[in-house]
């Protein structure tokens, strides 16, 4: 068993900033090479990865906030703290699509290209902020026993001395095998529409069903999440089978 307190965690790290604040900044500071390498491999200009960079980061942030507002409207009461606002890690792939769509319209720009070399990075944040999700207990698993079970001492999230699933260390290591598959089909000039719609496949099937194991998915047939990750599914789907169709045509 894994106990987490808070006095083991300062020390691990021997920082005073919340290490789920670093977890996220790490997220951004990581999507920024990937994504500026695979915009200079489709030949972007430099002043337009930057500026897509710009809007990405904006739609990451806005999106996650928003959408982690509307999610929890009675939680917050109806008060719109931007600080103090939740991340909704779907609320920021919305952001990334809306900005991009943005970006595509203002700067006359491939929208599905942009998509393209904007998908990997959406794991690979993912992974990563989960990590911070870890050490301070949110979003955390059901309870169990047996190998490697977490326990928290500290946190606000979750109740103290329970043992729980690690959750959160699964989805990180599930969504980082899911970057490097993405990353790889680039890196070999294979990424296409097919393997666009199964990468949301991917994603949105590993979320749907790793949120069974999570704790605020008792006494829900369905949650939130799995609802939107149904959405994507069925979005993958349709990318997916749109590309099978143009290959058979030709």
């Amino acid at each position: 068993m894994f106990e987490i307190n808070k006095e083991n965690v300062n020390r691990m790290f021997d920082i005073k900033i919340p290490i789920y604040s670093i977890t996220i900044i790490l997220a951004l500071i990581s999507n920024l090479p990937v994504a500026y390498y695979l915009l200079k491999k489709y030949n972007y200009p430099k002043n337009e990865i930057i500026g897509l960079l710009l809007y990405e980061n904006v739609g990451i942030i806005g999106g996650a906030k928003i959408f982690s507002y509307i999610q929890n409207y009675s939680k917050y009461n109806g008060n719109f703290d931007f600080i103090k606002l939740g991340l909704s890690s779907y609320g920021a792939v919305f952001g990334i699509i809306l900005f991009a769509i943005l970006f595509s319209f203002q700067f006359k720009k491939n929208l599905k290209e942009l998509l393209y070399i904007l998908m990997p990075t959406i794991p690979l944040m993912y992974a990563i902020g989960k990590i911070g999700c870890f050490f301070v207990g949110c979003c955390h698993g059901i309870e169990y026993n047996g190998i490697f079970s977490v326990t928290y001492k500290y946190s606000n999230s979750v109740s103290n001395n329970i043992s729980l699933f690690p959750i959160q260390i699964v989805e990180s290591l599930l969504f980082f095998i899911i970057f490097i598959y993405i990353i790889i089909k680039h890196l070999k000039t294979q990424f296409n529409q097919k393997i666009m719609g199964i990468s949301i496949i991917l994603c949105g099937m590993t979320k749907f069903l790793l949120d069974f194991l999570r704790m605020s998915h008792q006494n829900v047939i369905l949650s939130f999440n799995q609802y939107i990750s149904i959405f994507f599914v069925i979005v993958g789907l349709i990318v997916y089978y749109k590309s099978n169709k143009k290959e058979s045509i030709k």
